[in-house]
């Protein structure tokens, strides 16, 4: 088990530094927050010292015992009890399990809270025991932690865990409502609705949330507050609404229950054997109940419709004492639940996402000053407690690098100052579309013809010759029926260069081509909507045949290499799909297997939850370095990880599992292959925010540049940076963290950035940097393919192919 994470890296000199970046200041979203001793003690026994504050911890338990997940209710009762308790033993803050007190209670002050009389609440009475679990020392030092570079200190930290829950505590008795457990806070008393008009007429409504969130984080020397502006979209139409228009069928959906606490869940199942009538063995009072009275009764909810279905979720939970993963099944009322997110009719609906924007998009300026006003918000709230939070502590140094060389075929370059290109000039290979087939339905052959004629024009500009196809008109859309004719002219001719397929996206025809042809043949397809060409063919045409040509494994472009990069590096990227095939993970791994990472190995590990060793994932591994060797003539000197962020708990798992099994496929390789490795978890969905100032007595707040580093002040001690790679032009610029969590390299700390940062301009469906390295991208492309429409692995033929794109 790995005991800490790798320190920082040193850095190159200042010269060299000087070379390839320049030295900047930003604005971020990040406040200092500091916390004082205050000035009289307030506890049952002298404190000893003056300066040290003390906080202990008590466990609280209900009589009558509550549900694990109805946190209302719990939050409730302690509304209601807060003037009661506060008398007895002053300020406190309460989690939802624990009760927080700068006071050391006596057995007799904890007798008083028990003993505290008509605690009412829903139509029922409740009681509070407390039972004393630690005392821990509040202040700066304590809060950053002895070992800034454990794996999970931060999850671990109780100063940090006490500071956020005195801040949530704050925002609800503000009458702000958590939704979720990400501390996202929100006034849902001022929610806006809005009206949705269909193509068919009809209307439907949304209810459009906005608030912050927050969170306390120890870095380098102090600690920051994070505050970010959120917002949330939930359909205002119901479970059971939904069920009625669409046959009783909603699972593999999510909904969302206002009830308790808006939690989100993802239903296996509709059961229509049981109703809001059937009954079920409650385990707190070992009697029968209906689901009807259970609701009444936890939730005060009067149920209307005793005829309707009811909803399974299955939720994993481990066990207290054994720490066992078992799995409960959780029923829900269609009509006390709400539908999530939009539908895909709402999204298309280019008025109705105009007008969702309103309340989801800010610009720079309106979300940098929406978190300087509820920083100054939470302070003046905090100042009395000994917290301060100062606003203005939020210019901090980072760095700005020089963009990459592109090279392009012809000799020519392109103009990457601004991070976005444009391409107006031939590939880097020389490419010919010839022998290829194009399958279409007989009515589309007007536009079929336009469209062959439009891709011709549009490839001239990249010098790619585009030949007539073989042409296959089919009279249906049925996807066996456009199969048969393809295997057919396989099993008597030559396998062609790749399948062009054009028509309308059906759902059935795309997914049964795909994975015919991905799967079975082994043949790289494009799929063309004739309805993506009808605004600026052109455009689209060129998209095409570049998205073609980088199918088929050319050489679009080519992306100039750090000074100090090893000639034989390996960059390998990593991602896991959010949908799953038969309960398993599917997890994209793309590898390089040239020395310019213009060249790819692409496979899929179909994961089980419970797989602890990932041959899977070595034997790709394996196969990647094989790869390499065939395509160079060499063995992997370095090889630099980059995996998709599995969140601050999991960071152990890729320690223990998945570095494991990436030096396993190193030694089947042969058994003294080891090559220096380092390994980053990448996170893309943080808070963190970083600004450019306003430039100019006019001057607005904007985006960080392409290229913006930031590695000092807002970080850790351990070795981890964030990087604005993008050129975001519209909405607020959210970075990339880069956490690394092996390292073995002799790289400097300047070189991985420079290296992570040009390889987000090598992925070829794009002409610019993207947010992560090119590989990583790719994997994410892979990863969806597979689960979204062929649902297993591709054929072998595909590995040294960018099939997925």
């Amino acid at each position: 088990m790995l005991q800490q994470l790798p320190k920082r890296p040193p850095k190159s000199s200042a010269q060299d530094i000087s070379k390839i970046c320049k030295n900047i200041k930003l604005l971020t979203n990040m406040f200092t927050m500091q916390v004082e001793a205050p000035q009289s003690s307030d506890s049952d026994e002298p404190q000893g010292f003056v300066n040290k504050v003390l906080c202990h911890q008590y466990d609280v338990e209900f009589s009558p015992s509550i549900a694990e997940d109805n946190r209302n209710l719990r939050y409730k009762i302690f509304k209601e009890a807060r003037r009661n308790i506060e008398q007895i033993i002053g300020k406190f803050s309460f989690s939802g399990k624990s009760l927080f007190s700068m006071r050391n209670l006596s057995k007799e002050k904890i007798n008083k809270i028990k003993n505290i009389d008509a605690i009412n609440v829903d139509g029922q009475k409740f009681s509070i025991l407390l039972r004393f679990t630690k005392t821990f020392e509040v202040n700066d030092e304590s809060a950053q932690n002895l070992d800034k570079t454990s794996p999970n200190f931060k999850k671990g930290n109780q100063v940090t865990q006490l500071l956020n829950i005195i801040l949530k505590s704050i925002m609800r008795d503000e009458k702000f409502q958590e939704i979720g457990k990400n501390s996202k806070f929100y006034n849902v008393n001022s929610r806006n609705e809005i009206v949705i008009k269909g193509r068919d007429g009809n209307t439907s409504a949304l209810e459009a949330y906005k608030g912050f969130t927050f969170n306390v984080t120890p870095t380098q020397d102090k600690l920051y507050l994070m505050v970010d502006y959120c917002s949330r979209i939930i359909r205002k139409e119901t479970a059971l609404e939904y069920l009625k228009n669409n046959n009783n069928q909603l699972s593999g959906l999510s909904v969302i229950t206002k009830y308790n606490n808006y939690q989100t869940y993802l239903i296996d199942r509709v059961d229509g054997q049981k109703t809001p009538s059937s009954t079920f063995l409650n385990s707190k009072t070992n009697t029968q109940i209906s689901f009807a009275q259970y609701y009444k009764e936890r939730y005060n909810i009067q149920i209307r419709d005793m005829r309707q279905p009811l909803l399974v979720h299955k939720r994993k939970y481990r066990e207290a004492n054994t720490n066992i993963q078992k799995v409960e099944e959780v029923y829900l009322i269609p009509e006390i639940c709400n539908m999530t997110g939009m539908t895909d009719e709402q999204r298309e609906n280019f008025q109705a996402m105009k007008e969702v924007a309103t309340h989801t998009k800010l610009t720079p300026q309106e979300r940098y000053q929406n978190s300087v006003n509820n920083c100054r918000f939470l302070s003046s709230k905090t100042s009395s407690s000994g917290i301060r939070i100062d606003e203005r502590s939020n210019l901090i140094d980072a760095v700005q690098l020089r963009a990459p060389k592109v090279t392009l075929g012809g000799n020519k370059t392109a103009n990457t100052d601004r991070g976005n290109f444009d391409m107006r000039a031939p590939t880097l290979d020389k490419i010919e579309f010839k022998d290829w087939t194009l399958i279409y339905n007989q009515k589309d052959e007007r536009s079929v013809d336009g469209f062959i004629d439009t891709l011709k024009k549009a490839s001239q500009t990249y010098g790619i010759t585009v030949n007539d196809p073989f042409f296959f008109a089919q009279r249906d859309w049925n996807a066996n029926s456009w199969i048969k004719s393809l295997d057919e002219d396989f099993s008597k001719n030559d396998l062609p260069q790749f399948v062009l397929s054009f028509g309308q996206a059906q759902s059935g025809l795309y997914s049964g081509l795909k994975k015919f042809l991905t799967s079975e043949a082994g043949i790289e397809s494009q799929h063309v909507n004739p309805r993506s060409l009808q605004k600026n063919g052109m455009s689209v045409a060129s998209k095409i045949a570049l998205q073609i040509a980088s199918k088929l494994g050319r050489r679009i472009w080519q992306v100039e290499t750090p000074t100090g990069i090893d000639k034989n590096t390996m960059i390998i990227g990593i991602e896991t799909s959010m949908k799953k095939i038969k309960q398993q993970q599917v997890v994209g791994v793309v590898a390089s297997i040239d020395k310019d990472f213009t060249k790819y190995f692409s496979d899929v590990e179909i994961r089980k939850d419970n797989d602890t060793t990932l041959p899977t994932l070595s034997k790709i591994v394996t196969k990647a370095i094989q790869a390499y060797v065939k395509n160079t003539k060499s063995v992997p000197a370095e090889v630099i990880v980059y995996r998709q962020g599995l969140g601050e708990g999991q960071i152990q798992q890729s320690c223990n599992l998945e570095i494991k099994a990436i030096q396993n496929g190193f030694s089947n390789f042969k058994s003294d292959f080891n090559p220096r490795l380092a390994f980053f978890q990448v996170n893309r969905k943080i808070g963190q925010k970083f600004y450019q100032s306003p430039q100019g007595d006019k001057g607005e707040v904007s985006n960080p540049a392409s290229g913006t580093i930031v590695a000092s002040q807002v970080v850790q001690n351990n070795f981890e940076f964030f990087m604005a790679a993008q050129n975001c032009n519209s909405g607020v610029c959210t970075p990339t963290k880069y956490t690394c969590l092996y390292n073995n390299t002799n790289l400097k700390e300047d070189q991985i950035w420079q290296l992570t940062y040009y390889q987000t301009f090598n992925y070829y469906n794009w002409q610019g940097p993207v947010r992560v390295p090119a590989a990583m991208k790719y994997a994410e492309k892979l990863a969806k393919f597979v689960s979204d429409t062929i649902q297993e692995a591709a054929n072998e033929n595909l590995t040294n192919s960018l099939f997925y794109l």
